[in-house]
This record gives structure tokens, C-alpha cells and sequence, in this order.
């Protein structure tokens, strides 16, 4: 098949990625061959692999000079430093139609992103040491990358690259950016950068600030990807019209999904009832080969109508609540999809459609568990939780041993629609004291005596003393 032939118009107008590979037209030059895509930034930018005199070459393309210009700066500022990055092979200006910049393409590379979700802690430490080296030579330079993420840090043969010029800035406060870097990690990684920060190779021990700072940064990284939970964008598809507002995980977003977001009542006609609630409808369906749940969250009279109009619904807070525990590293099922029906502004029912779970609630695995005793993973997971909770101030809201699933090995907490981040220290304590007390409330006899002896650390901080009530 002859690849298509588009030019630099086309490519800055359009609003979606073409299909690879093509050729790209350029006024007075040989056209060149793009084989795959990495970004496309409609208007602005695109990343693509290419060959140059029979080698394989990185080339971005920008459509405004002023990025142009950045990305140059930045990749000779990383180069006069001594930053290990991809070398620069030869910059291309058209005033007229955009702005190319090759470098060499890292083969058999990979991202730092990618080794932090597939090794071990204790894998993954070395590589977390090596990046803040690089991170070392840009401060001692005064410059720092100001988008400091793992997929901007490339590792090929143990050695790490650091690419994006565009982010490479003046330094402003090494602190702040230090805090960004261990800021994509979840708060049980936390303890590493005790053991990275030797790496910096300066007077910058692990103080309380640094620690503060990283969870500061964390939950602002937080609250930007939870933004984008509710428009459109890469990873997100959102639909809205005067009788209802719904986002939708690109990833599953098919013409099922589709339809079932359109009519999800429709769906719930076909669904296998799981729980008839008054509050709340929970129902399996089968869509795609997949099994779902759809959670119809529903009004139950006009003076509950009025109340929840103006406020995000139940929906939303979970679709939200989901994706903040992800990104803390908490496991809960997959959200696919969430709708509102609304009236003009006004909101009424809502649906949330998430994964669907096989496994039993907590307190019906304990019972039908044949060991006496409860797993260490299990006690270990439950502490986890509660110490993830505590670093990142959320509380749960409703802790009952209903609200936790287990799948395999795994626990997983449901029902999020209570679910808080909390801006004040006290609103806080108090919360997470009446979800500490909520989940001993679920037990009696050996099970309360292991789980208070595990959980104490947090009564005695949140300074409660945990009661049994089924004595």
C-alpha cells in the first residue's frame, strides 16, 4: 500500500493523530517518512519516528517558532551540562510552514515510567538514584527540567537519557522541583527518597520540608489529572446536551459503551440486578466480551431532587474518588464511565459503570477463609491503606466490610461517593478517626484484637481509643 502524501497545513489543522505510517510534503525538500507517532499536539506539535540518511531519527515538528526555539535552547543548555541526552542531529527552520528539530532515536529504550509500574522497589531504587544525578548536574547548573516526569526520562542500556528540551528552565527552588520528581510516585515509595537524595551529591538532606513538599506536590498533580477527568482530552472523551453530561475512558470507549451512555436505561433492562437499593441501583451487564457494574445512583423524592441539583453527583464524586485512589496506588475497580442527567444546569439521577469484580466482601471472605489466621498480605494491605489515607489526608467516608472487595490477593475498596480530600488538618483527623472506628466496628473476638493491635499507630496519632462494640 503507497503511504499517504499530507502536508504541514493539513498536519496543523487537523485534531486527531494519522494513521502511521505517511509521508509529510515539504515546499523544496524530499518528502519525509513517518513510521509511528509518539504525540501529537493538535496546532502545536508532533513527534514522530523517521530515517535520515539510513538512520532512525526522533523528529519533532512544531508549528509556532516559540517552541521551536525552547526545545533548541533546552537540548544545548542539557548538552552543555552534561546531562546525557539524545543528540541533536540537525535543526530544520521554514518560516512559512513549521519548525524541524532530529535526534538520534533510543532504540531499545524505555521509559522511566515504564520500569516504576513493572519493577520491585528494590529494582526500581538504582534507576530512581540515577535519575537524580541528572537531576543534580541541571541544579548545579542553575537549570532545571520544570516538567520533571518518569516518561521524560528515557533508560537504554543503563544508562538514562533526559529528553524533552522544551521543559529545561532556570532554576527557581531546588526544593520545589526535587518535590515534583518523587511526586509521581505513591506514598509508599515515600521512604526511598531518604536513600535517592544521597545521590544529589549536596547539603540537601531529607527534612520534614522536602517530605511536605512532595506531598504538597503530589495532590497539586492530583487535583490537575482530576480535571481532566471531566473534559475531553487524551485519555478522556466527554459528551454533553441539555439532558445529560458524561465522560468516558477513551481506552474503552467503543460504539456499546457509547450506546450505553446514551441509553443507559435501556442497558439496566437487560442487566442482572445485584442490589435494589433506595438510594442506589447496582447492576452487572455484559458489554464487549466484559462484565460491568452500573451503579444508578437515584432521587428519592422532590426534597432530595432539590438538594443534590446544584452539587456534583454521587456519580461523579466516585468516577473522581477512582481515579485519586489509582494515582495513590489503592486498588478499587476500573472506572469506565459516568452520566449525569440533567435538567438544563439542574442534576438529577446519575450512573457510574465501572469494572466488575468476582470475588467476595471482606468480612464474607474472613468467614469462609479456612485459616485461622488472617494473611500477612491481607494485614499488610489494610495497613497500607490506612497509612496511604494519612499521608494523602482522605478519608473514605463509610468503612463498612461491605465497602471492601477481594479478588485474588488483592483488596479493593467500593463505594466511594463519600469518599474527601481534606484542606484542613482537623476536618481530617476527625474524619479519618470515624473511618478507623467504622472498620473495628465490623469485627469481634480474634479478628478485632489483630486488627486493633495493627491499626494502634493511627488511634494513638489521631490520639482515640478504638472501642469494641460487640463485646
Amino acid at each position: 500500500m503507497v503511504p499517504k502524501l499530507l502536508s504541514l497545513d493539513y498536519l496543523k489543522s487537523t485534531k486527531s493523530a494519522e494513521a502511521t505510517p505517511f509521508e509529510l510534503e515539504i515546499p523544496g525538500r524530499e518528502p519525509f517518512f513517518c513510521e509511528e507517532i509518539f504525540r501529537h499536539l493538535p496546532g502545536k506539535r508532533l513527534v514522530f519516528r523517521s530515517r535520515w540518511g539510513g538512520t532512525e531519527v526522533l523528529v519533532k515538528l512544531f508549528f509556532q517558532r516559540k517552541d521551536f526555539e525552547a526545545e533548541q535552547a533546552g537540548l544545548n543548555a542539557m548538552h552543555c551540562a552534561g546531562v546525557l541526552c539524545p543528540k541533536k542531529i540537525w535543526g530544520m527552520v521554514d518560516t512559512e510552514q513549521g519548525y524541524f528539530i532530529a535526534t538520534e532515536f533510543l532504540a531499545e529504550a524505555s521509559t522511566l515510567q515504564d520500569y516504576y509500574q513493572s519493577l520491585s522497589k528494590k529494582q526500581f531504587l538504582p534507576l530512581l538514584c540515577g535519575a537524580v544525578k541528572l537531576i543534580a548536574i541541571l541544579h548545579r547548573n542553575g537549570l532545571m527540567q520544570e516538567d520533571i516526569h518518569f516518561s521524560n526520562l528515557m533508560v537504554r542500556q543503563e544508562k538514562i537519557y533526559m529528553i524533552d528540551g522544551g521543559g529545561i528552565k532556570k532554576l527557581s527552588t531546588p526544593i520545589a522541583n526535587l518535590a515534583l520528581f518523587f511526586a509521581q510516585m505513591t506514598p509508599d515509595y515515600d521512604h526511598m527518597v531518604h536513600s535517592a537524595i544521597d545521590s544529589y551529591n549536596s547539603d540537601l538532606p531529607v527534612t520534614k520540608d522536602l517530605l511536605s513538599a512532595i506531598t504538597d506536590m503530589r495532590e497539586i498533580r492530583i487535583k490537575r489529572y482530576l480535571t481532566k477527568t471531566l473534559r475531553s482530552c487524551t485519555k478522556f472523551r466527554m459528551f454533553k446536551t441539555r439532558y445529560f453530561f458524561a465522560v468516558a475512558k477513551r481506552s474503552f470507549l467503543t460504539k456499546n459503551l457509547r450506546q450505553l451512555i446514551d441509553e443507559p436505561e435501556v442497558a439496566i433492562g437487560q442487566a442482572t440486578f445485584i442490589k435494589r437499593g433506595n438510594s442506589a441501583t447496582v447492576l452487572k451487564i455484559a458489554v464487549d466480551e466484559c462484565n460491568w457494574v452500573i451503579k444508578r445512583y437515584n432521587i428519592k423524592s422532590f426534597w432530595h431532587r432539590l438538594s443534590r441539583c446544584w452539587r456534583p453527583s454521587r456519580a461523579c464524586v466516585s468516577w473522581q474518588a477512582a481515579h485519586r485512589l489509582a494515582l495513590l496506588g489503592i486498588s478499587t475497580p476500573r472506572p469506565i464511565a459516568m452520566r449525569e442527567n440533567r435538567n438544563g444546569p439542574f442534576r438529577r439521577e446519575a450512573y457510574l459503570i465501572t469494572e466488575f469484580l468476582d470475588g467476595k466482601d471482606l468480612h464474607a471472605w474472613l468467614l469462609a477463609s479456612q485459616d485461622d489466621k488472617i494473611p500477612n498480605w491481607l494485614g499488610q494491605t489494610v495497613l497500607h491503606l490506612f497509612d496511604t489515607l494519612w499521608h494523602s489526608r482522605v478519608s473514605h467516608g463509610d468503612m463498612k466490610s461491605t465497602n471492601f472487595m477481594i479478588s485474588g490477593k488483592t483488596l479493593h475498596v467500593i463505594d466511594l461517593d463519600a469518599m474527601k480530600w481534606h484542606k484542613s488538618e482537623n476536618s481530617f483527623k476527625e474524619a479519618l478517626s470515624g473511618d478507623l472506628q467504622r472498620f473495628m466496628d465490623n469485627w469481634q473476638g480474634n479478628t478485632w484484637i489483630y486488627f486493633e493491635k495493627l491499626l494502634r499507630p493511627f488511634s494513638e496519632k489521631l490520639n482515640i481509643t478504638l472501642t469494641n462494640k460487640k463485646v
